[in-house]
């Protein structure tokens, strides 16, 4: 599993709030290189965009997904993008994709949606380490999310190549991303198998 340890220093209250990528448990979570655009060293889209492989990702699960013989579009929505969540008060969280039950999200508005999923997946961390390590985050993040109703939680992590799937009740599991992992109603994915299909190359070490 991907780890940092986490540096305890006080945050400036005047760090401007899109800079701030969640809320978990009353704690600001910082996208990762927040303190160069504090300080004039990058731009807030170098730090927000996501990388080539992740866009990738994100591109294949919502494929599969869609064209699946097993989701009925008139039954589930997927959302991509980093939808919003309003879990509660001192958290509001995001993911890279969520499948809902319709029936589960039939008000549409300018917050963040106050209703679980039924699944979240998320690609790689990308947090600054000052509140929470990476560890700590993954922990935290998907405790919240099952305690706040979501049925499957998938942490896809490209530089240890490694799944983590979590569901209520069940023991975590860590599983290595080269075998077929479920992700909704009997789709699976298999990062690895589909970049060998279509012939492209698949480097997941981050660059220095």
């Amino acid at each position: 599993m991907e780890t940092k340890t986490a540096k305890q220093q006080p945050e400036s209250p005047l760090v401007p709030g899109y800079l701030i990528k969640e809320v978990l448990d009353g704690k600001p979570v910082y996208y990762n290189g927040y303190k160069a655009v504090l300080s004039g060293g990058k731009t807030i889209d170098e730090i927000m965009g996501s990388s080539s492989l992740q866009r990738l990702i994100l591109w294949y699960l919502s494929r599969i997904v869609l064209s699946s013989k097993n989701l009925d579009d008139s039954q589930y929505f997927v959302f991509t993008g980093e939808p919003g969540l309003h879990v509660e008060k001192r958290n509001n969280l995001s993911g890279d994709l969520m499948i809902y039950d319709r029936s589960q999200v039939s008000l549409f508005n300018v917050h963040y949606f106050q209703t679980p999923p039924l699944v979240n997946v998320e690609i790689d961390v990308n947090i600054d380490n000052s509140t929470f390590s990476d560890y700590e985050y993954i922990q935290r993040k998907t405790s919240n999310l099952l305690t706040f109703g979501v049925q499957r939680v998938i942490w896809i992590l490209t530089t240890s190549q490694q799944v983590i799937l979590a569901e209520p009740a069940k023991d975590w599991l860590v599983i290595d991303w080269h075998k077929d992992i479920e992700l909704f109603n009997g789709i699976t994915f298999n990062i690895p198998a589909y970049f060998e299909q279509e012939g492209l190359s698949l480097s997941p070490e981050r660059e220095a």
